[in-house]
This record gives C-alpha cells, structure tokens and sequence, in this order.
C-alpha cells in the first residue's frame, strides 16, 4: 500500500508544545481491497536500521554481508534458506529483535559462554527456585531486555549468528484501528498511531516501538506492506442507525470513532435518522495531544455525535474519561436503559478496568443493586455485544 499522508497530530510549536508524537497516517488500498468501519489495518514493519546495523556488527557481519542459510533435515524454515540473502535484510524483515529474552534463551546463552565470569551470571537467570526467578523478573522481564541487549551485556558469550536467528520470532504484523470511513473514501484509509519512543529498561539508549516509528518515518510515496483485517464481532456501527451508542477512547484509543463518526455523518447525509450518541476523549493537555479537535469539535456542531474530553495534565484537575463518564451518569444511564451499546478502545491494563467500574457504579447507584449484581449486569452486557472492547496491553 501507497503512504499518501503523513502528518503530526500533536501540536509541536507555541508555548506549551507536546513531546511525544501521534501521526496520522493515510495509505491508498489496493483495488481489490475493501474496508469497513471498525476495521484493523495490519502492518508488517521493519526493524530500525540503527538497531539492524548494531546487530550484525555484534556478530562480525556488516548489514551488506551476503550469506546463506540451511535447514536440517526435517525442519520446516521459517526464513528464507537456499538462497544467498543479505544480513540487513534478514534482520531488518525477518525476525523481532526487540523482544524480552525469556529463560530458555538466557540458558542457550550460557552453553555458548565458556568466560567463567560470565556463564554463571548468566545461569543465575534461569533456575526454578524462587531467587533467579526473582532475578529474572526484576533484571530482565521489568526492564524489557531483549537478547540483544545481554550481548551488549555480557560481551564474552559467543553465541554463532545462526542459533541467535533460530531463537528469534518471526517478525509479526502490527494492528492499528482504522480511523476513517469509506463513506469518505472508499479507496484510502487512515490510522492515527501514538509513536513510542523513551529511555530503554535495560539503562542503554533509546527504546523505539519498532512498528510506530517505522510508519512515522515513511514519507508520501513510500510503500508500506499491509492488509485489512475484520475486527472482532461486535465492534461495528449498528445496522440501524436510531440505536443509541455511547464511545469511549482516550489517546489513539479515539481512532475507531473517528471512523463510526464520519460514517454516522455521512448516513445523515444520506437521509438517516440518527440515534444519540456519545462520544468520551481524554487526553493530557487541550493544547498538546487534543487529537483531531477542529474536525471533532465540528462533527459534535451538525449533531452527529456529543463531545465529552478529559484533561489529565490540563489546569484544572486531573481528568480521565471514567471520571467524564461518570459525571454524565444521568444522560449515559437512560441511553443504556434505551439498548445503547457501549464501545471502549484504548489501553486495556488500566483504563479499560477503570470505564467498566465506572459503568458498574452507574447500574449500582440507578438500581439500587449490590456489587454481584453490578459484575453480573456488565458481564451480560458484554455477552450481549452491547459492551465492546479493542483493547491493547500498557506500557
């Protein structure tokens, strides 16, 4: 797929500019391609070529070095065998370079560490008693490091190149929420990705989520590799338009109803008699991160949806869409009661908990019923498809 637009969403300039970044990002679909609201755009990214380049130095190879790979008998290959293939490329296409080294692989470090210094370093990682399982938890897993990162480490393991690429995953698309509508336009689409980027756990440089940055330097032009996958069922605008919705999605979490909204709009272009809906956003500041606000501000104008935003980092209090949500309980309340379905896309680890306790203490306090009853009442409605996530993991 062709990139046709890539543009900043944070606002970069002024007295109070935004140091993180969220792109908007439009990619022209291929013909046979169709998609609809609700949808993922899956990508297949590229690891970082800085990160590629340091790779193949470690292992003596300059990213240009051709080799080739065989595959014992009997084994299915996994990467490209036979034919000779560049070290970049094997590394840049290929394989996750990023991931938290598990116990096995710190094991297969240490049979290939004869340093006495080194190897029982190393071994302290992976016993079954409660100390290097501490260890590991603490050392590696809480501070993301990846294999890579204890070759960095422990410069006397001599691992060959070939048993590192067979400890690796193969490189696995990414899933970003489509955030437009082919009502707009049926042969492009768009995503709206918050770029990750900080100081690395493991104390060295600079982690980068590989996906986010690799879509954040691709200019217009530049081809992306990517498919339409279907979302999972429920997460789509109802057939008919009259059944109230209620959206919730703070951050990039926005993205889908950026979508259900432009459809909403153009259903009522067309003549259709809308239903009420309800849209929460929450961001960090109103001047910085208030992603897509003309365009929402003006949608929330002609009717098409209500705006409620929450600033966490703005000046007044802090701010979050449960607490938005649950100030709004005497409209939201009678939606739900008139079959309204409730749709939450973000960070699933802690926002996500916090919406449905918000949800539940509404039901408690407009029924009168106990906490069993309210968990029951959420879990129905879930069942029921009126409670809908596209949640992600934090952090």
């Amino acid at each position: 797929m062709k990139v046709v637009v890539n543009d900043e969403l944070r606002n970069k300039s002024g007295s109070n500019p935004s140091e993180r970044s969220t792109r908007h990002i439009e990619v022209q679909l291929p013909s046979n391609i169709t998609y609809r609201v609700g949808d993922h755009l899956s990508v297949v990214p590229r690891n970082d070529p800085t990160l590629v380049d340091s790779v193949a130095r470690r292992f003596g190879f300059l990213p240009a070095d051709q080799i080739r790979l065989q595959v014992a008998e009997g084994r299915r290959a996994q990467l490209p065998v036979g034919d000779a293939v560049s070290v970049g490329r094997l590394l840049s296409e290929f394989v996750e370079l990023q991931q938290v080294a598990t116990r096995k692989q710190i094991q297969i470090l240490a049979e290939h560490t004869r340093c006495p210094m080194t190897k029982p370093k190393l071994l302290a990682f992976v016993g079954e008693e409660p100390e290097p399982l501490e260890r590991y938890r603490t050392e590696i897993l809480a501070r993301r490091k990846s294999v890579f990162d204890l070759l960095l480490e422990y410069p006397a393991c001599e691992l060959p190149f070939h048993v590192y690429l067979e400890m690796l995953s193969l490189l696995a698309p990414r899933y970003y929420s489509i955030s437009s509508s082919p009502s707009v336009d049926p042969v492009r689409c768009s995503i709206t990705v918050g770029v990750v980027e900080g100081p690395a756990g493991s104390g060295r440089g600079t982690y980068k989520g590989i996906c986010s940055n690799y879509l954040a330097n691709r200019r217009a032009g530049d081809a992306v590799y990517a498919t339409v996958r279907e979302t999972k069922a429920g997460f789509r605008l109802p057939d008919d338009p009259s059944v109230p919705i209620i959206m919730i999605g703070p951050g990039t979490g926005l993205a889908p109803f950026r979508g259900f909204i432009q459809e909403r709009a153009a259903r009522k272009a067309k003549g259709a008699a809308l239903g009420p809906a309800m849209l929460f956003f929450g961001c960090r500041h109103p001047d910085q991160d208030f992603l897509y606000a003309d365009e929402l501000k003006a949608l929330a104008a002609s009717g098409v949806t209500e705006l409620f935003t929450a600033f966490s980092r703005g000046d007044g209090p802090k701010t979050y869409v449960q607490h938005i949500l649950a100030a709004q309980k005497d409209k939201v309340w009678p939606l739900i009661e008139q079959g309204a379905i409730v749709y939450v896309c973000g960070d699933g680890s802690k926002m996500e908990p916090d919406v449905k306790a918000a949800l539940v203490a509404i039901h408690r306090e407009k029924t009168g019923s106990d906490a069993v009853a309210g968990a029951r009442w959420i879990e129905d409605l879930g069942a029921n498809n009126r409670y809908v996530l596209d949640v992600w993991a934090g952090g």
